[in-house]
């Protein structure tokens, strides 16, 4: 790459735009695929047949090729198309100067002020802009599920909270990032990586304390005969059976699901109360009709808490986090590289030597490191989808293997899951293997 090319605000232009634009396509591309699949598969999968009926089947099929296909048109116009003509035009350069525009007062000249009115007045117009898409979203998408909706007043208060919410926090956020940029000029990136890594290890150490009251309530396990499965098998690989937590979830519509998470003295097996036969009560009075017979046999539990073990035993939790540091390493590194360079800047319309630091972080990890990122979210996606091969590989040698494929069918019924995708498509936007796919690798492990 020349001088002359890096330096040309025209070309990085065009290159900004050509990196939104291919990026669209691409996954425009692989929905395609997906929806193609939907298509194509107009009966229920053998396999899966005798948990989900063939007349919810098409309900599911009908859900996923509409919101595909609305998901393709809201990509094209909102982000592809709009998202040319604000590039094209300056559009955030403008909005930068009508914020400086509202500095009434000296004092709100500052930087730090005139970045916290750019980032509301933003946040704004991405808010109108997403309104259409909403709208039709709730009004001709028919949802799968059925939700209590909340009274009118209680909504409007949610609502009128989480602005107010949403305003405090982007602040503090805001006026943190301008002053730290502005104190430690080229070291900027060293702090931003620095505040990541704190942030990352203080997340590992809250969020057990904070899964209980913010998930649900933590209930002791009614089953005894589950509860003597679960101890014979955490006893047998040295997992504590009290780090094995039950949560009765808020939201009844919550999917069914249990997860492992932490290390050391902080790890944890949640088991939610939906995923468990009848959300494990001994009483169905308790239990709406729709919930009675939903969940798993004992065995089937016991088998899903084996692949969670599975994660536990390969270590998956501190593999995930060093992954992850690798990418924020090389992801800082180039925001380093790209951050001080003016004909960014200049490209989407502000003048020399004006580059200011909320504008540069937005357009840097909004567009300019679109490639990486794109490449860097399939290598993460592929390593998870590896991790759950290996945790399903280590229920199996525990001897799970056929209550865990039961297990599979039972909760992508249970939860509305369309069991069929494009193999394409599923390696660069799913954390896990399709359904298909586990239940064909847990037949190869049994042969």
């Amino acid at each position: 790459m020349s001088a002359n090319f890096w330096d040309d605000p025209i070309v990085i232009l065009y290159i900004i735009i050509a990196f939104l634009v291919l990026d669209n396509l691409w996954a425009t591309y692989l929905l395609l695929r997906d929806i193609r699949v939907a298509y194509k598969t107009d009966r229920v999968p053998t396999v899966i047949s005798p948990y989900l009926p063939q007349d919810l089947y098409d309900k599911m099929r009908v859900y996923k090729i509409h919101k595909g296909w609305f998901t393709i048109v809201n990509t094209l116009l909102t982000v592809v198309i709009i998202g040319i003509l604000e590039l094209y035009f300056g559009f955030y350069a403008w909005l930068y100067g009508v914020a400086g525009k509202c500095a009434m007062a000296k004092w709100m000249e500052h930087e730090a002020c005139v970045s916290v009115i750019f980032v509301l007045f933003l946040s704004l117009y991405l808010w109108l802009k997403s309104l259409p898409a909403t709208f039709y979203e709730m009004l001709c998408i028919k949802s799968l599920y059925t939700r209590a909706k909340p009274p009118c007043l209680t909504r409007i208060c949610r609502f009128v909270f989480d602005v107010i919410l949403g305003v405090v926090l982007t602040t503090l956020v805001v006026v943190a990032l301008v002053y730290m940029f502005l104190a430690m000029g080229p070291y900027a990136p060293l702090g931003l990586y620095g505040q990541s890594l704190i942030l990352t290890f203080v997340v590992i150490l809250l969020i057990p304390f904070l899964i209980d009251p913010f998930v649900g309530k933590r209930v002791p396990l009614e089953n005894s005969g589950l509860r003597n499965q679960l101890e014979n098998l955490t006893s047998q690989v040295g997992f504590p059976m009290s780090q094995v937590r039950i949560i009765r979830v808020h939201d009844p519509n919550t999917g069914s699901n249990a997860f492992f998470y932490g290390c050391c003295c902080l790890k944890r097996i949640v088991i939610f109360d939906t995923l468990l036969l009848n959300r494990g009560r001994r009483d169905l009075s308790q239990l709406p009709p729709e919930d009675v017979g939903k969940g798993l046999s004992d065995a089937q539990v016991t088998a899903v808490v084996a692949h969670e073990l599975g994660h536990w035993h390969n270590g998956h939790f501190y593999k995930a986090i060093l992954a992850f540091q690798v990418h924020l390493i090389l992801t800082i590194l180039l925001f380093a590289l790209l951050f001080p360079h003016g004909p960014i800047y200049q490209a989407v319309g502000f003048a020399p030597g004006v580059q200011p630091i909320v504008v540069g972080i937005f357009l840097i990890f909004g567009f300019i490191l679109t490639p990486y990122m794109t490449l860097a979210n399939f290598c993460m996606l592929s390593m998870t989808r590896c991790f759950e091969y290996q945790a399903d590989e280590f229920a199996y040698r525990l001897g799970y293997s056929g209550e865990l494929g039961q297990a599979l069918l039972k909760l992508y019924a249970d939860n509305l899951a369309f069991p069929v995708s494009d193999r394409c498509y599923s390696s660069w936007n799913h954390t896990h293997p399709t359904m298909l796919d586990r239940l064909g690798r847990l037949a190869e492990l049994r042969r």
